[in-house]
């Protein structure tokens, strides 16, 4: 259905010129009550509009008639008037009219094709158009709405069969490719098929955590995030990732620096989403960290009046990185966003890696936020706040 334009909610009423005596205009107003306003027209182009109410206080007044019943009605006419062309659509009108008339938008405008009088717009019925758009648009926009979340439930259960699907086949391709590279059944004949044997254990690995990460946003998005909650230290845990670690910091031949805070409390939290906070926010930072540069991981308590300006216990991975642009902070954090450049695209990832980390953290009702720089590095904070801090349970010291 095509939108209503100008030239349908025009009326044609008939013109006066604009040397008309008012008396005539007086007269006609009384004769057609339902006429409420006049348009005045000079060769066809429309010039002006004389408003029933407008009109008739000012002439029927003391004196009016004798003031200006034999004068032209161009004296009592409004000139500020709003013409639109028999095209332009309602929409556009009543954009117009509330720039021209702000409050007083209900005034009537006129309707020209080709710059010639066609007729009066009724102000009444714009507004009954509009209202009937926005109602339009608005079960349009919930329809559409509806769909995108059918679609997004059905792209999340699809991601779930599949992720289930395909973990079957390759944990036998990674248990097999496991007892041929440690030689359980004897030596690999000939030596050159050992090497081949490591990579498919390698991308079986790398393929079986790509599609994890699918499983686990697919439950996030389904809602279907389950906290096992304990009493644990978080320094266990980040000596314990640190360890894991290791060796991927030193074949990046990159520095580790640790400050865990003498004292650090236990919390009371899920354990195994932790530990994977940490090793992403860590992979992350080693993934992105030329040779040579460091890598700090940092654990401290925070109070309201420190200079951390948060409260809770604070979590935070820095690197001297390749940073990310400030326009992409916030964009990397949400799923299958990477960091877009020449260094980054060597690098293999689905893009969940922060997207899960962000969720988990703030599963715990926490929040996880990115500080960088470009070409100088990132710091990553994860804050669980004050109420994961187990205070009535013997503090820790630090092995660091």
């Amino acid at each position: 259905m095509t939108p209503p334009a100008a030239r349908d909610l025009a009326i044609h009423v008939i013109p006066v010129s604009p040397d008309t005596g008012c008396a005539s205009v007086f007269d006609r107003f009384l004769s057609e009550p339902e006429t409420r306003s006049i348009p005045i027209v000079r060769n066809g182009r429309p010039v002006g509009l004389v408003s029933r109410k407008n009109f008739l206080i000012t002439y029927a007044r003391m004196y009016g008639a004798e003031l200006y019943g034999k004068r032209p009605v161009a004296l009592l006419m409004e000139r500020d008037i709003l013409i639109v062309d028999a095209d332009t659509s309602c929409e556009t009108i009543n954009a117009r009219a509330r720039s021209a008339f702000g409050d007083m938008r209900m005034r009537p405008f006129v309707v020209t094709e080709n710059g010639t009088y066609a007729g009066i717009g009724d102000a009444a019925r714009l507004m009954m158009v509009m209202a009937d758009l926005a109602a339009a648009r608005a079960a349009a926009l919930e329809e559409q709405t509806r769909r995108a979340e059918a679609a997004s439930a059905s792209k999340t259960q699809f991601l779930a069969s599949m992720s289930h699907e395909l973990r079957t086949p390759l944990n036998a391709i990674i248990g097999f490719a496991d007892l041929m590279r440690l030689k359980t059944l004897g030596e690999v004949q000939p030596p050159r098929y050992q090497e081949y044997v490591e990579d498919i254990h390698k991308s079986g690995v790398h393929l079986l955590n790509m599609i994890n990460e699918l499983l686990d946003m697919a439950k996030i998005e389904s809602g279907h995030v389950e906290l096992r909650e304990t009493v644990f230290f978080p320094m266990d845990v980040g000596l314990d990732v640190l360890r894991m670690l290791r060796q991927s910091i030193a074949e990046a031949e990159l520095q580790l620096r640790v400050t865990i805070a003498e004292g650090l409390p236990p919390i009371y939290a899920d354990q195994q989403q932790i530990r994977r906070v940490l090793i992403n926010l860590l992979s992350n930072a080693i993934k992105y960290t030329p040779a040579g540069g460091t890598v700090t991981l940092s654990v401290c308590v925070c109070g309201p009046n420190d200079e951390c300006g948060v409260e809770g216990m604070l979590l935070t991975v820095e690197d001297t990185g390749i940073g990310i642009p400030a326009e992409k902070l916030e964009k990397v954090l949400e799923a299958f966003e990477q960091v877009e450049n020449s260094f980054t695209r060597t690098r293999a990832g689905t893009g969940l890696g922060l997207a899960l980390t962000k969720a988990m953290v703030e599963a715990h009702g926490g929040r996880l936020w990115l500080e960088s720089e470009l070409g100088k590095g990132t710091k990553a904070h994860a804050l669980l706040p004050s109420s994961r801090i187990v205070t009535d349970a013997p503090a820790q010291r630090s092995a660091v």
